[in-house]
């Protein structure tokens, strides 16, 4: 999915024109550039929805934004990566997920005793 400005506008209703050149401008979102302008996808749309949240619902301050969107943006790259590794032990023989899964039990039951 495409979108415009006027698009993204429209579908994101909290959202200003200013506010949306402004966030572009700071790289809070980074749409691809198109022959008539930015061009929006999906996953711009969900950030712009996020910053718009964080902005006005919560109040974070535009000072704290980079922090914020670094931290979530490592989330989500964590989160993409534990995905790919669990592809990867779920495409191995049983007994080798089996030791997988044995060690892993291993090390989050010896981490929690060392927290308590």
């Amino acid at each position: 999915m495409s979108l415009t400005e006027q698009m993204v506008l429209r579908e994101v209703r909290r959202l200003t024109r200013r506010e949306l050149r402004l966030w572009v401008r700071e790289g809070w979102v980074r749409p691809a550039m198109g022959e008539s302008g930015p061009v929006f996808d999906e996953i711009d749309v969900a950030r712009l929805r996020l910053l718009c949240d964080l902005r006005k619902e919560m109040a974070l301050s535009p000072d704290a934004m980079p922090v914020v969107l670094a931290l979530i943006d490592r989330l989500h790259q964590t989160r993409r990566d534990l995905r790919l590794l669990m592809e990867v032990v779920e495409d191995q023989p049983d007994h080798v997920r089996r030791a997988v899964l044995d060690r892993l039990r291993a090390r989050t039951g010896a981490e929690a005793r060392e927290v308590e």
